[in-house]
């Protein structure tokens, strides 16, 4: 069939684009010829209006011509026109055909009058000309208008024109100049003959010159422009000529190569197509859409199938409508036609059109079964057969679907079987599952035939290249084309804002098809096409897309999201590595580099001076050439000739150097840089630089080596001394030449260093003043000095087997490397008076070339660097350890040996170091054999150089290649580094030296692509070079992280947005992939130096510290999912010391199996009584306790006292009789006076037991603070920086711009972006300091206690302006005066009300500004404090001192006088004190030994002395002695000593160090830690918590969505650990509470006790039964907006029809748990019981599943609505009564199923499955494989049982003994993801209420936990929360209770807790439980029913006789009193109830 679609363009290369073109919308067409009756048209254009139309036609105009342009534009105009014609096929026009003279159809939309002024109005000026509309804007399709009378044919434009003068007068106007009386008739033709005129004028006719018309045809050429056909009448689709058939417009490889961007041009030229410029490198950051806090529009990706998930998050949802377009149907404009011509026309195109959608239909069909049931060898066979092998026809197919013109169904309404579709299959009309179905076809077309392969690829390249420029439109985002978009996209349009044309959307579906096949769908170019194009074909595009500012922001990050999985998939697919890593392609960029030309003959080495800064080169030619070297130029200083005696015959001259070995070094520098040597046969010559003859010395034989020292001695620069030149023979003797000066010189013969016959190879001298190294062909060393020294100076060491090559000192002179012809490098030095070998460096092939690095080391343990070069090619980098770094350089090195003792404490300390010499880097760049290396003078580059001429330069920050050079001229000898310049190299074949420009900035902009290219290599992706978008986006990637990253961050910070876009999370797993992150977030320093030295001006280390700390968590993760090792940035602080051997074991996860880990997590979290440190701390509390604030300890004490509940306390803070606790995990607790909801309770209830406050979990609190006085109030501070306040709020004191109370902690947002340190609360005024130094005041300001220069009230925190430039550190505040301290205690600053000199002043006025305490300025003040009237400082060395009102400042009668200012206390003067606590009236301070001394008032007993009277000076506490105390606090009037150390100050930002005790067992649960030490279990803990630190602080850029997971690859590293579930037991809770609670508190609605009203009706009336309750609540709260949702307690008020209860809390929780209840007895048809169950085998019997057949919309809908509750029991802490198995909590939390979860609610149908693979064993085989397993096809059994077909059209495809195998995994899978649509409706629920993403981040039974609390009601629980009223504890009444509920059983205990509360369940955490259970006496009869009011969670006990009797009434009531109605209280308030029809409920 040819159904080439022939239909209005839907699919539009971009120079292709429909548009209603202005040449014919002419007006003047009042009536046509024909007479027809023109209604519409008539309406558009009602005759030639005059030129100057009203304004308001005009913009009508405008509006009408842009809709029509753009809706052209995008190619979506929905009316199906007939696609065959016939006429065309037979290759005639349809001009025969009679009827077509009528199709003079002008559609009334297009019949527009663009003017000029409109063009511009539209396109803006750039675009006002004809041409560049055209070339934008004008499809392909030509069509010839058919009336021949009126309608002329513009020949320059192909336009059929009603009007050809006006025409041509608007659209072709001449140049004005004389038209040489050529020109046109009216009727369009030609001529030449006019009478004379300007161009561009005259009528009818039409002067034109020849040279505007040739203009005017060659435009047209170019843009091949249509005519565009005009409607008329009511039939516009089935009238009228056809579009014509548009060619395959998609098909770009039609189009004009030529023009198009193939994103394969140099980078420059893409940059501004791309929208970029010179000074905006990048795109701006991607834009969040609007703000998510609970990261909602993450949470809807469940675990589906990658390909549809990609086409939902392009955005086409809903399924197609046909009929909603908006147009006519064909039927209806078929009934309006009269004339019988157009109706055969009509019904042929009918006809025509039917059978095409027909035809698509059954192929789509077809399609679909195809690509979903088989292996993709029979879908290849089943594409040949239905004729679709070409991939083209399937783009277009896919292109119309994405359109919706081809879907599986044929009528509009979607297939009417859709009753009986099988479950699970998504909804048949979807264009979604169209798509995929295609993209599957697509991708195995693909694989199967490499032409394809390449044909797509191309195809989405340029499609992507085209978006990215911005040539085609990819969305479509005006109002007015909505319209004409297919209803699927429609809907989306609304929500979203953009929309992706139907086109991009096939091209985002082929590219995922691409992304994730990877290279497995490489294509095999051949030989030529490789040059063109490399596999990076397709990622280039998408790193275009990226590049683009163009594109959308969704664009942008959906192209970064598949330039992610291309590469990750290039990654999985190639196991290959390559050999090596130059770069020969070309990828990086090239150095320049300029040529020494000069020597005649070859240049055979080179050598640099760094004294003078000169470069010598010798060369064959007898000379030696000294050159200047700078960056851009060189200069030939000298040529020194060599002088020869003449008995030298010339022909050796060619022969400079040794005759056996060319690679010594023939030319040689001096020390000072004076003088230059060379030698040739048996003469050495010497030059001075600066010109003059050389010095000549013949010597007794050949010479072959020279040396002369490296340094000078000390002594040399004192004056022109003498310079010493060593010089080796081939007969093994030695000579010395002075050199006294430039004509002087001696010779002194070395006989004691004389060797009989072997020739000296190499001599090494590190300076005159110590021994040199002589190295011989024979392999040995010989150690010796100048002058014969006694005997035994000169050692002879047998070093080597082979010939020594060549030898070197250490930057040092200490060590010696010696390297011979084998594989061996070895390292000598001299201790204890001998030399010895310290290292062999062994090889893995001989080794030609070594050096050292001229930078010494710094680290703790300096070490050296080398580098060796090798046989094979591989260059090797070692470090090896510096030794005598700690002798003075002169020392000898003969002293006592150092070594020794050194080596051994390196060995000890380096576990992993082999002899502590350690290979850094394995460089793989040369395949031939190396000759040489150098390091650079920073030591941040080496370079290597071969046989080939082949070199490369490396990074020793990563050992990547920065720059390879080939000189093409024989091998490389040798190389030296010129500072600032690069390299000099001379090959052996060359006369030139060739110096290579690489500066270290070259190498600073250069570094991030070679590191890229490095690693892309590694992962086996070549061809950079051919893919400049993609080198541009590597290169600009630094800069894109750090734009995206300070874009979101503040969003992110402050909980707009709960995570990091996607976007963003793409960039750094590139990032961290690409291993950018060692070279981003390390100093620029070589591996040798550790620490960073301080000048490093240009490198900020806290720039990149959040990539850092990314980098760290993914790859620390990876370890720990693998068991691998730890990244060398893992670093656990804090760390206790652990035994040497455990620390290995500790580092190394292989040890840990899986378990362990987990266990040790769960101990420490179940049980942190076990790991507190110092044991159980030690409160001893005092004073008053009437409101409890004393807790057990009592009601009033008068000596202190010890509680047992304060064990974990870290800090208590003693407060207006209220106590806090803050425990060492953060958590706070209170006790005592709850008025004004000081307590932070909610309530204002007072405690007389530790209660957590439940709004601050979640927070890690380091600091609180209270007030002692007024109404109380507190502050506290959270270690992520947050500040929250709460209890009384008069005069604005609690900061929130208010003066309301707050009874729970609401956080301070005015102090949101400051870093608080420090805090104080007044008792009706608060203060805090922040990190820099600010200090800010709030609430009442009274005497100026504010500092802020006046005395009003402060609602909001506001900066005390008058201390700015100061360094605040800390700020107290009292009674109504204020303290502030600077941060380096030398100021003191008071201000406020001056009574009795509390100010320190002097004086006793206010002040309301601050003012210096003078006394107390200089003297190092630690802490200040502030009582009701007076003040105590305590000095840095222990001192105090106090002012104000005399009986509380403890000094005695006769010095309180001068309490004015600020005085020692004489009692404490021999003490040192540590710390001080001041109360309302009191005062306590601890002595460094413990000892608490306490005065002031005491009326309640608070000093802890034993009686009540007032105390004047300080006394010592007796009881507190020898109790360890270290910490103490003062309330209003009780106080508190305590034995936990106090926590060492943080730097701010870092986590609160955690102290661990050691636990004194393992408990026996933890049974997989029985064999390890404690010790390391704890430090195991301490890093498993650093951990989860790392994870706190950067789980926000993982990416968590389980469908980026299918392969692991470097660019999700980590992540994959955490998906599938087995990292997250190992993360401490805060990980995901801390944010979990935090994005609530964000999203909470404020001052709402309850939400919406939802009506519910339970009565049922005139024998209708009422819908479940949870259908009716559900229909009503899915209507709601989300966030009205979001409540602290009653997400929506219930009100209950015709019932009595009115909902105070009480008759929400009944009506949820009814709920629970209909949806577990089957009621509400969502959860079916476990397989197991209705099997009654195997696990999970009592749990359900979800109901995988409940997929029709209204289920949907009721899942959503189970998610919405699922959110809300976790947000009101209100446990749900659900038991979901434990696979679907799973689901839930993102965790991919795997078989052993099936197995878990459905072990007969795994045990089935396994049979049936497994069958052979017993004894089946294909003959009787029918015979024994009933299943004929591919189905399964559901989990609901019954039996569905387990791949689409499964039923009709059998079941083989062959295909069994695959028939397992099909049903496993089905069986896997049978859920997945409901889990998706659930978790969509859940987003509305909580943050979804970080569910991904919690193990299932967390999950379950949070959502329903803990199954077991525990009467322990019930005791810690209960409060008596009318009787106390001890009461016989209260005892029988309890025992009565202890006998009941869990069940029982159920009904009681739904009696007392109408819930079922506790939450899991008991802080949770907001109200108290109350137990109430009641005066009713004896042994009558107790009742209970649950919305108060009360029970009232009437008086019993005995505790059986109790317990039977008890029993009674739970079972028989259940329906909340009983109550009746408040019935009167609830009358009106027939409220509402029966229907609705």
């Amino acid at each position: 069939g040819d159904w080439k679609s022939r239909d209005a363009s839907y699919l539009q290369s971009p120079g292709e684009i429909p548009a209603a073109d202005a040449t014919e919308m002419e007006e003047g067409f009042s009536e046509s010829p024909e007479g027809l009756d023109h209604g519409e048209s008539a309406s558009a254009s009602s005759g030639p209006a005059p030129r100057g139309r009203s304004t308001v036609t005009r913009k009508h105009r405008f509006d009408l011509a842009a809709r029509t342009l753009l809706a052209r534009a995008a190619g979506l105009y929905r009316s199906v026109q007939a696609h065959r014609n016939q006429s065309r096929r037979e290759g005639s026009s349809l001009q025969q055909d009679p009827g077509a003279l009528y199709d003079f159809n002008l559609d009334e939309e297009l019949e527009i009058d663009l003017d000029d002024e409109a063009m511009e109005a539209m396109f803006g000026q750039d675009l006002a000309s004809d041409t560049d509309i055209l070339g934008m804007w004008i499809p392909e399709h030509v069509c010839e208008t058919e009336d021949r009378d009126e309608v002329v044919i513009c020949e320059l434009c192909e336009s059929s024109v009603a009007n050809f003068n006006q025409h041509m007068k608007k659209n072709h106007a001449g140049c004005g100049r004389s038209a040489n009386r050529q020109g046109y008739r009216s009727n369009g033709s030609y001529v030449d003959g006019w009478f004379g005129g300007e161009c561009g004028s005259g009528n009818p006719y039409y002067l034109l010159c020849g040279s505007c018309r040739e203009k005017y045809l060659s435009l047209k050429s170019k843009a091949k422009v249509p005519v565009l056909e005009r409607y008329k009448g009511q039939a516009p689709d089935l009238l009228g000529k056809q579009d014509s058939v548009y060619e395959e417009d998609w098909d770009m490889l039609d189009v004009d190569e030529d023009e198009k961007l193939t994103g394969e041009e140099e980078f420059e030229l893409l940059a501004g197509p791309l929208g970029l410029s010179e000074r905006r490198v990048v795109p701006e950051a991607v834009q969040f859409p609007d703000s998510d806090p609970l990261g909602a529009s993450v949470a809807m990706v469940t675990a589906t199938n990658s390909m549809e998930e990609t086409l939902l998050q392009i955005g086409c949802h809903g399924s197609v409508e046909k009929s909603s377009s908006g147009r006519v149907t064909l039927g209806e404009q078929a009934a309006a036609l009269l004339n019988p011509h157009d109706r055969v026309m009509a019904l042929r195109r009918v006809t025509a059109a039917a059978q095409v959608l027909l035809a698509r239909t059954m192929v789509m069909r077809a399609l679909s079964l195809l690509s979903v049931s088989g292996s993709s060898c029979s879908l290849a066979a089943g594409l040949e057969s239905l004729g679709l092998t070409d991939i083209r026809t399937l783009v277009r197919l896919m292109c119309l679907a994405a359109a919706g013109r081809a879907g599986l169904s044929t009528s509009p309404t979607g297939s009417s079987g859709s009753v009986e579709r099988p479950r699970g299959a998504t909804k048949a009309s979807k264009p979604i599952s169209c798509l995929a179905y295609l993209s599957t076809a697509v991708g195995c077309l693909a694989s199967n035939s490499p032409n394809a392969a390449k044909l797509l690829v191309q195809l989405c390249t340029q499609n992507l290249i085209s978006a990215a420029t911005g040539m085609n439109l990819t969305t479509v985002d005006d109002p007015i084309q909505r319209k004409f978009l297919p209803s699927f996209l429609r809907g989306v349009a609304e929500e979203n804002k953009l929309v992706t044309s139907p086109n991009f959307v096939v091209t985002q579906a082929l590219v995922a098809l691409l992304a994730d096949k990877g290279a497995k769908l490489r294509p095999n170019y051949d030989k030529t096409d490789i040059e063109k194009r490399g596999p990076l074909e397709l990622a280039n595009a998408l790193a275009a897309c990226c590049l683009s500012s163009r594109l959308s922001s969704q664009h942008r990050q959906w192209a970064a999201q598949q330039l992610v999985r291309t590469l990750a998939a290039h990654d999985r697919d190639n196991q290959s590595r390559p050999q090596t890593f130059a770069d020969m392609a070309g990828d990086l960029r090239k150095c320049s580099f300029i040529k020494l030309e000069a020597h005649q003959s070859r240049v055979i080495t080179c050598g640099w001076c760094n004294k003078k800064g000169l470069l010598a080169t010798s060369g064959n030619d007898g000379t030696v050439r000294v050159w200047n070297v700078t960056k851009n130029q060189y200069t030939l200083q000298q040529t020194c000739i060599f002088n020869k005696t003449d008995s030298t015959s010339d022909e050796n001259l060619s022969n400079i150097g040794s005759p056996s070995d060319p690679s010594l070094s023939p030319v040689s520098w001096s020390v000072s840089g004076k003088y230059l040597a060379a030698a040739m046969e048996k003469m050495v010559n010497i030059w001075q630089v600066n010109g003059g003859k050389g010095l000549l010395d013949i010597q007794p034989h050949w010479v072959s080596a020279l040396a002369w020292p490296e340094e000078g001695p000390v002594s040399m620069w004192a004056g022109d001394t003498l310079e010493v030149l060593l010089v080796g023979r081939m007969d093994g003797s030695l000579g010395l030449i002075e050199v006294v000066d430039a004509s002087t010189m001696q010779r002194i013969e070395l006989e004691h260093c004389y060797r009989k016959d072997v020739a000296v190879m190499h001599i090494a001298w590190y300076s005159e003043d110590q021994p040199f190294a002589v190295g011989y062909a024979d392999g040995k060393l010989l150690i010796g000095t100048k002058e014969p020294l006694e005997k035994g100076a000169i050692v002879i060491i047998d070093a080597h087997k082979e010939s020594i090559t060549s030898m070197k000192w250490d930057p040092a002179g200490q060590i010696l490397m010696t390297c011979a012809k084998e594989e061996m490098v070895k390292l000598w030095a001299c201790g204890g008076g001998s030399w010895r070998c310290l290292h062999a460096l062994s090889h893995p092939a001989l080794v030609n070339g070594v050096a050292w690095c001229s930078l010494p080391g710094l680290s703790p343990k300096p070490c050296n660097m080398l580098a060796t070069c090798c046989q094979n090619g591989l260059v090797c980098v070692w470090t090896v350890p510096q030794d005598v770094s700690n002798f003075p350089e002169s020392s000898s090195s003969t002293s006592d040996g150092w070594w020794e003792i050194e080596m051994k404490a390196k060995l000890k300390d380096c576990y992993r170091r082999l002899d502590g010499a350690v290979c850094v880097f394995q460089l793989k760049g040369h395949i031939t054999p190396v000759r040489t290396v150098a390091f650079s003078p920073d030591g941040l580059a080496l370079v290597s150089g071969g046989v080939g001429g082949l070199m490369n330069i490396w990074s020793l920050r990563d050992g990547s290649v920065l720059q390879t050079v080939v000189t093409g001229s024989g091998a490389i000898q040798n190389i030296v580094w010129i500072p600032d310049v690069g390299v000099a190299a001379c090959s052996n074949r060359s006369k030139d030296v060739l110096v290579v420009n690489c500066p270290a900035e070259f190498i600073t902009n250069n570094h991030v692509l070679a590191t890229c290219r490095t690693a892309l290599k590694k992962q086996g992706v070549v061809g950079l070079n051919m893919a400049p978008c993609m080198r541009a986006f590597l290169e600009r990637l630094p800069v894109m992280l750090q734009e995206q990253y300070a874009y979101e961050k503040p969003h992110v910070v402050c909980g707009d947005q709960l995570v990091h876009s996607p976007y963003m999370q793409c960039l750094a797993s590139l990032a961290v992939g690409l291993q950018l992150d060692q070279l981003l977030c390390n100093p620029p320093l070589p591996p040798h130096v550790q620490h960073c030295p301080s000048d490093l001006g240009s490198w900020n280390p806290s720039e990149w510290a959040w990539l850092d700390c990314f980098s760290t968590t993914v790859k620390a993760a990876e370890a720990l999912a693998r068991g691998a090792h730890f990244p060398d940035s893992f670093t656990v602080p804090d760390l206790e010391p652990v035994p040497e051997d455990e620390l290995t074991l500790l580092m190394d996860n292989s040890k840990w199996i899986s378990g362990m880990d987990e266990q040790i997590m769960s101990w420490a979290t179940s049980r942190p009584e076990d790991w507190h440190l110092g044991g159980k701390c030690d409160v001893f509390l005092w004073g008053a306790g009437r409101h409890g604030q004393l807790a057990e300890a009592g009601r009033n004490i008068l000596v202190p006292t010890s509680a047992p509940s304060f064990s974990q306390a870290q800090h208590v803070i003693c407060g207006q009789n209220c106590t806090f606790v803050i425990q060492a995990n953060g958590t706070v607790l209170a006790c005592g006076e709850g008025s004004y909801g000081r307590l932070g309770q909610g309530n204002s209830d007072d405690l007389h037991v530790l209660t957590v406050i439940s709004a601050l979990q979640g927070f890690v609190v380091t600091q609180l603070v209270t007030s002692c006085g007024s109404d109380g109030h507190s502050m506290a501070l959270t270690e992520s920086g947050e500040v929250f306040s709460w209890g009384d709020g008069d005069y604005g004191k609690l900061g929130h711009g208010n003066s309301d109370r707050q009874r729970r902690p609401r956080q301070i947002e005015a102090l949101q972006g400051e870093e608080v340190v420090q805090m104080s609360c007044g008792f009706k005024h608060s203060a805090v300091v922040t990190a820099d130094g600010k200090l800010y005041t709030f609430g009442n300001g009274d005497y100026g206690r504010l500092g802020l220069g006046n005395t009003s009230n402060k609602k909001l925190p506001e900066r005390v302006t008058a201390l700015e430039g100061y360094q605040v550190g800390q700020v107290a505040c009292g009674l109504n005066h204020t303290l502030a301290v600077s941060a380096d205690g030398m100021m003191v600053w008071a201000f406020g009300d001056g009574d009795y000199g509390k100010l320190g002043l002097g004086n006793s006025t206010a002040k309301s500004s601050p003012q210096k305490v003078d006394v107390l300025c200089g003297i190092g003040i630690k802490k200040a404090s502030c009582g009701t009237q007076f003040s105590v400082a305590l000095t840095k060395d222990g001192h105090v001192y106090t002012f104000g009102q005399d009986r509380l400042i403890g000094l005695p009668e006769g010095r309180a006088r001068n309490h004015n200012r600020p005085q020692q206390v004489p009692a404490l003067s021999g003490i040192f004190i540590e710390d001080i606590a001041v109360g309302a009236e009191h005062t306590l301070v601890l002595s460094s030994t413990g000892d608490v001394y306490a005065w002031g008032s005491n009326s309640e007993g608070q000093l802890g002395l034993g009686h009540t009277n007032h105390v004047r000076e300080p006394t010592l506490v007796t009881v507190l002695q020898g109790k360890n105390v270290h910490q103490i606090s003062a309330g209003r009037c009780h106080s508190a000593a305590w034995s936990a150390p106090p926590v060492p100050p943080r730097a701010p930002g870092s986590s609160v160090p955690l102290q661990l005790g050691l636990p004194v067992s393992v408990p026996p649960q933890y049974s997989g830690l029985r064999e390890v030490s404690i010790e390391t279990v704890r430090a195991r803990l301490r890093l498993l918590y650093h951990f989860s630190d790392l994870m706190y602080s950067s789980w926000r850029l993982l990416n968590l969505s389980p469908n980026n997971q299918s392969c692991t690859s470097h660019y999700n590293a980590g992540t994959w650990g955490i998906v599938q579930g087995q990292l997250r037991p190992l993360l401490a809770p805060r990980v995901y509470t801390l944010p979990m609670v935090r994005s609530i508190g964000k999203t909470m609605v404020q001052g709402k006790n309850y939400g919406p009203q939802i009506t519910v009706k339970r009565i049922s009336t005139r024998g209708r039964k009422c819908k479940p309750i949870f259908v009716q609540i559900a229909r009503q709260v899915v209507k709601l907006n989300a966030s009205d949702l979001r409540l602290p307690s009653r997400a929506w008020k219930v009100k209950l029809v015709g019932e009595g209860a009115d909902d105070a809390g009480g008759v929400f929780d009944d009506t949820i748990t009814e709920m629970c209840q209909e949806l577990e007895t089957g009621v509400v048809d969502l959860l079916i019981p476990s397989p197991n169950a209705t099997a009654e085998v195997g696990y999970n019997r009592d749990r359900f599943l979800f109901n995988p057949s409940a997929c029709l919309d209204e289920h949907l809908m009721q899942f959503k609505f189970l998610g919405i509750l699922m959110g809300v029991a976790i947000r009101t802490k209100k446990p749900l009564d659900l038991h979901l198995a434990p696979m679907v909590w799973k689901q839930l939390c993102c965790i991919p199923l795997i078989l052993e979860d099936l197995e878990e609610v459905d072990l007969l149908y795994v045990q089935t499955l396994n049979s049936i693979l497994h069958i052979e064993d017993s004894g089946i085989t294909e003959e009787n494989f029918h015979e024994m397993i009933p299943l004929d096809s591919f189905v399964g059994q559901s989990a609901d049982g019954k039996m569905v077909p387990i791949i689409p059209g499964g039923n009709s495809i059998p079941l083989t003994f062959s295909n069994r195998k695959e028939y397992v995994d099909r049903a496993i899978e089905y069986r896997l993801h049978e859920m997945d649509r409901q889990v998706a409706a659930v978790r969509e629920g859940m987003s509305w209420i909580v943050p979804v993403p970080l569910l991904s981040l919690l193990t299932a039974k967390q999950l379950e936990q949070m959502v329903c609390g803990m199954p077991e009601i525990s009467v322990e629980v019930l005791k810690k929360v209960v409060r008596y009223r009318e009787v106390d504890e001890q009461h016989q009444l209260v005892q029988w209770f309890w025992q009565t509920l202890e006998e009941f059983s869990n069940e029982e205990r159920v009904l009681f807790m739904r009696f007392v509360s109408g819930r079922s369940r506790l939450p899991a955490n008991t802080a949770d439980i907001s109200q108290r259970f109350q137990i109430m006496k009641v005066d009713r009869p004896y042994d009558s029913l107790p009742t209970s009011q649950t919305c108060f969670f009360q029970l009232r006990l009437p008086p019993y006789s005995n505790q059986p009797v109790m317990a039977e009434r008890l029993r009674y009531a739970i079972n028989n009193c259940r329906s909340i109605d009983m109550d009746n209280y408040m019935l009167s308030r609830n009358v009106d109830n027939a409220e509402g029809s029966d229907t609705d409920y």
